[in-house]
């Protein structure tokens, strides 16, 4: 069976382009190769486009996907990427472009006896579902490898969380690690070409000294931290791409419980317990007076601190909820970020997230809170519930 350089190759208008990137992000963060041109800036950078967009969507694709509205109709290059989509389908005799209707436009060589979905009706979630069936019911060698790693080895792949200010999340197999006192150094095997892109650009800004002092989040197993990089290099040997990251550890000096305070004879340690069921139960708050306090906000002004407006755990189920058991590790992840990064905990003692349901997470927690006198145990939060998905 031929094997393809991308599983999906994405077709649309400008003015349509927030329903592709919706599908895109959906596609790279459960690993399918995925052309759109966002993620391929670099590589079409002097490229003939018009001849380097024939090969992609003539042969480079096991499907086409076409966001089909009156702008796609009216645009030279979806119009370009159709002709070539539609010599590749007239070639196999088979369905290659799987249309996705905006409204009703008429789109030349798209029949209307030809099978659509039609996002007025459906989510676009619903339509990824919908194109991961179909992906794996033609799956290529190399499709088929990367889902037995999905549901097999990655039980056992260990991952890191790098988490810059822009708010996005990467959660990128690490091969080794290693943590001590002055810094941390990765070994880290991109799964995906959006993860491949992002440590890139963190390797161009090595040599922009402006960049470099920028601190973003970072967790592994139960730690985080605020990191900045301090270098990055690439390895390619045997078709395996590895690349290795050092980041310095950044302290904040003003970090401190006496920075919290006691509200309506609510102690920090209540209001971090609170917090803290935020995090892991996405709980809302019966007393809005005390927001800035349960999310952080108070705090943020002292020091870098994670503000916590809601779980980020629900976000991710959205996203990943057709792989639970990759999605629980990525949640235990971010669980960890927010857990630490907010002020809320020092040290994480327990952290056990099971799926009771789809639409429900059983988390068991405990942590202990930063020792506030040398002469008093630190204070332990327990935190045992349902977070809903």
């Amino acid at each position: 069976m031929q094997q393809y350089e991308y599983d999906v190759a994405l077709s649309f208008a400008g003015e349509d382009r927030q329903h592709a990137e919706k599908l895109a992000n959906l596609l790279e963060s459960n690993e399918y190769n995925v052309f759109y041109d966002k993620y391929e800036q670099a590589r079409l950078w002097g490229k003939d486009l018009y001849a380097h967009l024939s090969s992609i969507y003539k042969d480079k694709a096991r499907y086409c996907v076409m966001f089909l509205s009156k702008h796609y109709a009216q645009k030279l290059w979806p119009n370009h990427e159709r002709q070539n989509a539609q010599a590749r389908a007239f070639k196999e005799s088979r369905e290659y472009i799987l249309p996705v209707r905006l409204d009703d436009t008429e789109i030349p060589g798209i029949l209307p006896t030809v099978g659509y979905l039609d996002l007025r009706l459906i989510t676009i979630e619903q339509i990824y579902l919908s194109l991961v069936e179909k992906l794996s019911n033609t799956a290529s060698p190399t499709t088929t490898d990367r889902s037995i790693t999905t549901t097999n080895e990655s039980d056992l792949s260990e991952f890191v969380l790098l988490y810059p200010e822009d708010g996005k999340q990467y959660f990128i197999p690490v091969q080794n690690a290693h943590w001590d006192s002055t810094e941390i150094v990765l070994d880290l095997i991109p799964e995906s070409a959006r993860e491949t892109v992002f440590l890139r650009s963190l390797r161009d800004s090595v040599k922009n000294p402006f960049m470099r002092s920028n601190m973003f989040a970072f967790a592994l197993q139960e730690n985080a931290a605020w990191v900045s990089l301090k270098d990055i290099s690439q390895t390619t040997s045997n078709s395996q791409t590895v690349w290795k990251v050092i980041l310095t550890e950044k302290s904040n000096e003003q970090n401190s419980l006496f920075n919290e305070v006691r509200v309506s004879n609510i102690s920090p340690d209540q209001i971090a317990e609170r917090r803290a069921r935020r995090i892991l139960l996405d709980e809302k708050l019966r007393d809005p007076g005390l927001e800035s306090f349960i999310s952080g906000g108070f705090l943020s002004q002292y020091n870098n601190i994670i503000e916590v407006s809601k779980s980020p755990i629900p976000d991710l189920y959205r996203s990943l909820g057709q792989m639970p058991e990759r999605f629980q590790k990525f949640a235990r992840l971010i669980s960890v970020i927010y857990l630490k990064l907010s002020n809320t905990v020092e040290d994480i003692l327990l952290l056990d997230l099971k799926f009771l349901s789809s639409q429900q997470l059983q988390v068991s927690f405990k942590g202990h809170r930063p020792r506030r006198y040398s002469n008093v145990k630190p204070s332990i939060i327990e935190v045992n519930g349902i977070c809903p998905l």
